[in-house]
């Protein structure tokens, strides 16, 4: 793990901490307020933590570009940039290869003057149904109904449901159902994540289908934040374990973002996506 990755592990602790989780953040999709490409991975989970109305982020220098700037003792968030060498890249350079870069964004909400700055329509992020995303994809794994324990079976390919109606909410059974969804990606024909094959690694695949599912459910506007009981241990356990691997929230936030790039049928980026625009790669973190 890099230094900029290390930064932004401790500052998701730190905020776990605090009784905050950073995955369950519903209709957040942090996004660059220049180049509009949403934040992926890691990246989107550390932006989710500040509880900004707003999701666009901004630079140092692009807060200027906007025609303001970030107001004086604003906190930034870290957040890591992957570069991918093209096809192109390679050829020309045989010893072309990945490199990260950490730098610091801002949220627009922590500038002033950003006379540039496009009002931010209510449309502007516009979600599909939570049901669409399950129909849509082509390759999901058959769901059975009955009873009341839900589970994905990677032997059989088959994941089981209670019936909608057995839950307390509709909400509750969708980030159910996207949790066993993104479980289901890890299969041998699919991203055949080690996670799943190995029982030794059942924490970080708990934590891909976490994280994955409430992926999934922000792009359908699910409401996850009361879902779970008992938010106290259940950020205890997540904290001893992270706690243990500083690597497990980038590895898992990494292979959640690529599981549910999956389901909704996006092109896989492989770890976190590049964004190619000059603006995102002029600031870097201290």
């Amino acid at each position: 793990m890099n230094r900029a990755q290390e930064k932004i592990v401790d500052r998701l602790i730190e905020a776990m901490e605090r009784g905050i989780i950073p995955w369950k953040r519903p209709w957040f999709m942090p996004t660059n307020a220049v180049s509009g490409k949403s934040y992926r991975g890691i990246n989107q989970l550390v932006l989710s933590i500040g509880e900004f109305a707003d999701p666009r982020f901004v630079t140092y220098l692009q807060a200027e570009q906007l025609g303001g700037h970030v107001r004086k003792g604003a906190q930034g968030f870290p957040v890591v940039l992957w570069h991918f060498p093209t096809a192109e890249e390679v050829r020309n350079d045989p010893n072309a290869r990945v490199w990260a870069k950490g730098y610091t964004v801002f949220n627009v909400l922590q500038c002033e003057g950003l006379t540039r700055l496009a009002v931010l329509a209510k449309t502007e992020h516009d979600s599909v149904s939570a049901q669409s995303i399950v129909d849509d994809w082509a390759d999901k794994p058959r769901t059975e109904f009955g009873g009341f324990r839900a589970s994905y079976n990677p032997t059989m390919d088959t994941i089981h449901m209670p019936e909608i109606e057995k839950f307390r909410s509709t909400e509750g059974y969708y980030d159910t159902l996207f949790h066993e969804l993104v479980h289901s990606t890890g299969h041998s024909s699919r991203l055949n994540r080690e996670s799943l094959r190995d029982r030794q690694q059942y924490a970080v695949e708990e934590l891909i289908a976490e994280i994955g599912g409430a992926m999934l459910c922000a792009e359908a506007h699910v409401d996850n934040t009361e879902l779970t009981e008992n938010n106290a241990a259940y950020l205890r356990s997540w904290l001893a374990a992270v706690r243990n691997d500083k690597t497990m929230l980038v590895k898992a936030a990494s292979s959640a973002a690529k599981a549910s790039d999956m389901v909704m049928g996006r092109n896989q980026q492989g770890e976190e996506p590049l964004d190619t625009t000059p603006e995102a790669q002029l600031t870097a973190a201290a």
